[in-house]
């Protein structure tokens, strides 16, 4: 009897000491590779109208986490630019000289850095450059008066994002604002995240 109690507290003090710890286990964001999607709402700043009505945005993702802090992405953006013309209006009008509404699709590389503020929540400044599609074009860039245009642009965003008590789920929102080099088009998105990290 004596016997049997000794190795069952053996046991049992055994596999106490291999549990987790009494607080549980020390949250680590996960960190590899990782996908996202984002939708929210685009505007542009500049030409006649100073700025355009607010539209839908959409932002789709891939990209690794390099390090705790540091993450490499592409990004897809599709957003589009509502009343706000860029090529002047005809004399004696309010009649825009190219269209006032036209889609702006981004082919973006983007670099984001991870500032920890707590277990969860991290501020994640980030920059953007990549390649842009403006259809119908806006401005006049020499080529035939309705076809799209193509251009560069560079940018810049701050965000926050919280890893979720779901695994491999994080959530966020970021704003950012890109230029678009040649047709000197300031642009603007706000939008939350989803993101899962595998």
């Amino acid at each position: 009897m004596r016997k049997s109690l000794l190795v069952a507290a053996l046991v049992l003090s055994t596999a106490a000491l291999a549990g987790p710890p009494p607080e549980g286990v020390e949250y680590k964001p996960r960190r590899g590779f990782f996908t996202e999607t984002d939708i929210g709402m685009f505007f542009t700043l500049g030409g006649q109208n100073v700025y355009s009505n607010a539209q839908s945005y959409l932002q789709l993702g891939v990209g690794y986490d390099l390090t705790e802090a540091i993450s490499l992405g592409l990004h897809f953006g599709l957003g589009s630019s509502a009343a706000n013309c860029f090529a002047g209006y005809l004399p004696n009008t309010d009649t825009c000289a190219l269209s006032d509404n036209f889609t702006v699709a981004f082919g973006d590389v983007t670099a984001a850095y991870h500032v920890r503020m707590t277990d969860r929540l991290y501020l994640t400044p980030k920059v953007a450059a990549g390649y842009t599609r403006l259809d119908p074009a806006p401005v006049d860039m020499g080529g035939e008066p309705g076809r799209s245009i193509n251009a560069l642009n560079a940018g810049v965003g701050i965000g926050l994002e919280y890893g979720t008590l779901m695994d491999h789920f994080s959530v966020g929102a970021d704003f950012l604002a890109r230029y678009v080099i040649g047709p000197n088009i300031p642009t603007f998105a706000l939008f939350p995240r989803v993101k899962y990290t595998f």
